[in-house]
């Protein structure tokens, strides 16, 4: 089967495979000391926007529009950019979601700074490539870890519900089986991501204008995306824990199961729960991946012929004529 995230698995193994200082196990000696110049083709060699959009085409096959023709700025969901650099406050409902990818800092002692770079900017690309695979925005990059939102104007909360965990789910997947699969055979172990969803209503969010100038952001302030970071650090490896409002969205009780202790203490008597999301479950029986008889998990991703229509594809058959004749 075709994979979404092989052009920057393809990238990663390249930049692993060629890099001086783990094939000459030469771990004490300063990146000056090696010839990393072949590292700026590896970087270019990443998708762009334009391979995303085709990537999405071939993908789906089944009339879905393209990502976008240009990414929102980061820290500027489109809905809300008209209050940057205002003092204006607006209140409505997002989603919120927060990713990390831990254990990372292992490769400082395999590889060089050049690889590491790449190996993180690959999974970087591929987060936001699934994010906005599902119809989300991409608020911050923190390192190695994305803040997200989905929803906004015209978008009802259980679609974006539905986007936010197949967006987490596609990133899950990537770490837990493609990049560890292949870290493992190279000696790299533990690394994992922790995720974190949760959606705040309309009366518990409120949009404004965050920074001075250009040193700000667009951004929420919410109890409930507030939280997120929180569940993110209390979910399993390769585990993605969602709050209450996620559930009740749902409403599905098969995909979660509540933690023990509650994430928040209202002071009142009343708490906030959280729960561990079974993605893995979830995108088996949403038609996202099949499982084998060893339990092993793949992604179906490759085009269908079911209701085929070929104008979905004009624009890549487009470049190889005499072929394109739609």
């Amino acid at each position: 089967m075709n994979n979404i995230f092989n052009p920057y698995l393809d990238v990663i193994k390249k930049a692993v495979n060629k890099d001086p200082k783990s094939i000459n196990r030469l771990y004490s000696n300063s990146d000056s000391d090696f010839d990393l110049s072949y590292i700026k083709d590896l970087r270019a060699e990443l998708p762009t926007l334009k391979n995303m959009n085709e990537s999405v085409q071939l993908m789906k096959g089944l009339g879905t529009p393209s990502i976008v023709n240009d990414l929102p700025s980061l820290g500027c969901h489109p809905n809300f950019s008209h209050l940057r650099g205002t003092q204006e406050t607006e209140n409505h409902w997002i989603i919120a979601g927060f990713v990390d990818v831990k254990k990372s800092t292992q490769l400082f002692n395999r590889f060089t700074k050049a690889t590491v770079a790449l190996i993180t900017e690959g999974i970087i690309k591929a987060s936001i490539f699934a994010v906005n695979l599902c119809g989300g925005y991409v608020h911050r990059i923190q390192g190695d870890g994305l803040m997200v939102y989905f929803g906004g104007r015209g978008i009802e909360k259980l679609e974006a519900t539905k986007n936010a965990l197949k967006a987490f789910s596609l990133i899950s997947y990537f770490v837990k089986n493609d990049l560890k699969e292949y870290f493992e055979t190279n000696g790299i172990k533990e690394i994992h991501t922790r995720a974190a969803i949760d959606l705040g209503h309309d009366n518990q969010v409120l949009w404004l204008y965050s920074g001075l100038g250009e040193a700000g952001e667009v951004t929420t302030c919410s109890l409930y995306t507030s939280l997120v970071p929180k569940m993110q650090s209390n979910a399993v490896t390769n585990g993605i824990v969602v709050g209450q409002h996620i559930v009740s969205q749902l409403s599905k009780d098969k995909y979660f199961n509540k933690k023990s202790k509650p994430i928040w203490d209202f002071e009142d008597g009343r708490y906030y729960y959280q729960f561990d999301f079974d993605w893995e479950r979830y995108i088996v029986d949403n038609d996202l991946a099949v499982q084998n008889y060893d339990g092993k998990l793949f992604l179906k991703t490759e085009s269908r012929t079911t209701n085929f229509n070929p104008i979905n594809l004009a624009p890549i058959a487009e470049k190889s004529k005499p072929y394109f004749d739609f």
